[in-house]
């Protein structure tokens, strides 16, 4: 029969939910550590290196990271479709 539900190729189950959940939490973790770094350096004066470069290198990360998990969410969306 052609129209039996159990003969059927199973529906291509939407990828990527792992990897976004993983890129998201990278992104969240480079945002809390420049957090973290910019209150270290403002209030106990942590030397680290080159004047707020780790923290807006942090940032640049985080953002980039999340960039792609919304690019990510976004494909695997419009491909369950």
């Amino acid at each position: 029969m052609p129209n039996d539900p159990f003969r059927t190729a199973p529906q291509p189950r939407p990828p990527a939910s792992r990897v976004v959940s993983w890129t998201q939490s990278a992104a969240l973790f480079c945002f809390g550590a420049s957090i973290l770094l910019e209150v270290g350096q403002s209030q106990w004066h942590w030397p680290l290196l080159g004047r707020g470069w780790p923290i807006l290198g942090l940032d640049i990360a985080g953002a980039l990271l999340m960039a792609a998990s919304l690019v990510l969410l976004f494909a695997a969306r419009r491909r369950g479709r």
